[in-house]
């Protein structure tokens, strides 16, 4: 392979893994605003309708910030 073909490939996941971070980063804000137990319990109620592959990126943010939460 050639060098400009590896660095294009460096780069390019590089760019990806940038974006899926601000875009969790994203994610993660818009869930803070969640905050007190019912609004808690309906986002959960709602995601229990979804299967858990379509949702355990949401849950694991939530499971995270209930830890910080609780320090």
């Amino acid at each position: 392979m050639e060098l400009r073909t590896r660095l294009l490939i460096l780069r390019c996941d590089y760019l990806l893994r940038r974006a899926n971070r601000q875009r969790r980063r994203r994610l993660a804000a818009e869930l803070a605003m969640y905050s007190n137990h019912d609004e808690l319990n309906d986002l959960h109620a709602l995601l229990d309708t979804y299967p858990d592959g379509q949702t355990h990126e949401i849950r694991q943010i939530l499971y995270e910030q209930a830890v910080r939460r609780a320090r």
